[in-house]
């Protein structure tokens, strides 16, 4: 019967050291790799928090860009079309100008040839008898 006792013994002594090691060395570890493993797993929700977070702010900057960009092409359209109005108005106003000044110079350019016409046909008779004093040689 020595060799059952031997076999209890070591059964004891197995069951005594699986409790130390339990106790002392697995517990202690496995707690250790389920924190490890629970910080793990919160680190990658919250990464993936921060991706999806940043991704949404990418999507709201992109947009609020486009919209950006979408009335900065408006307002420069509108100041070309503004800028354009003005440029037909200051051609209109030059060429209205242009016309009177024409006009003016015309009708000053006119009263001055019939100024210079009546001139002219005062000064040709005295002129005539000039020509016609030194034509003739005498004097009248």
């Amino acid at each position: 019967m020595s060799i059952d006792y031997t076999l209890v013994v070591q059964i004891a002594l197995f069951v005594a050291l699986w409790v130390v090691l339990k106790r002392l060395w697995f517990d202690p570890a496995l707690r250790v790799i389920r924190e490890r493993t629970a910080r793990s797993e919160g680190a990658v929700r919250e990464a993936r928090a921060i991706q999806a977070e940043a991704e949404r702010l990418r999507a709201e900057h992109a947009a609020a860009l486009d919209q950006a960009k979408g009335e900065a092409q408006s307002e420069m359209q509108e100041m070309l079309r503004q800028a354009e109005a003005e440029q037909q108005r200051l051609i209109a106003e030059a060429r209205a100008e242009a016309q009177r000044t024409l006009t003016d110079v015309r009708a000053q350019v006119a009263e001055e040839v019939v100024s210079a016409r009546l001139g002219l046909r005062d000064s040709a008779g005295e002129i005539a008898r000039i020509v016609a004093q030194k034509i003739l040689g005498r004097s009248a």
